[in-house]
């Protein structure tokens, strides 16, 4: 590894990895709703996402790039329907939870991670566009991939619990009916829905 290269892709991880995105929304949403374990799923899912990034980054896919870009917007848009669907549960469980655990799926919360970390496109520009920068010609680009893409997906794992169970224990001491976990999920989850539904709408290919 290049000592200067691997500062840099570090330094550049982790202001890039301060700024909350849909992962953090949909994981802070999960956890108000379901608990801690939920959170874990959506980041096992976002996990997932990132080594599809990771992959192409090193890979150096042009043909899968490009194809990308025409795929991506209409899986932005299936990914922000489903979230949506979450929503609606959420706002469906208001005030008839009680005291008993809600039901949810778990495959649906891992997958509706995936989407969210995979149709992000600011995770798209840093893997395609910064992501080889930090590789060194003087070394195995796969073993570098390998490392940077392990690093990234430890420190995406760990932003990602803090913000939502930093927010779930605020949540909880505040003690509410304001703050009721249903209401503030499906909200959540509606913002992320909509947001990757438009993101997805607009870059839909006009030719």
């Amino acid at each position: 590894m290049d000592p200067i290269l691997f500062i840099a892709f570090l330094t550049t991880s982790v202001v890039f990895l301060l700024a909350p995105g849909p992962s953090v929304a949909f994981a802070t949403a999960q956890a108000l709703r379901h608990g801690r374990r939920a959170a874990f799923i959506a980041v096992a899912g976002d996990a997932l996402g990132t080594m599809v990034h990771v992959t192409v980054a090193v890979a150096g896919l042009t043909a899968l790039v490009v194809l990308s870009e025409l795929v991506l917007p209409f899986l932005q848009i299936v990914g922000g329907i489903f979230i949506l669907f979450m929503a609606w549960h959420a706002f469906r469980s208001i005030g008839t939870s009680g005291n008993a655990p809600p039901v949810r799926s778990d495959r649906a919360t891992f997958w509706a991670g995936f989407f969210a970390c995979v149709t992000n496109p600011k995770a798209i520009v840093f893997f395609v566009a910064l992501f080889p920068a930090f590789m060194s010609p003087e070394h195995s680009v796969l073993l570098q991939g390998i490392v940077y893409g392990t690093i990234f997906i430890v420190l995406d794992a760990c932003s990602i619990l803090t913000f939502a169970l930093v927010t779930t224990a605020a949540v909880g001491r505040a003690k509410s009916k304001w703050l009721n976990a249903d209401v503030l999920s499906g909200l959540g989850l509606s913002v992320v829905g909509i947001a990757m539904i438009i993101k997805g709408y607009r870059a839909i290919p006009t030719n």
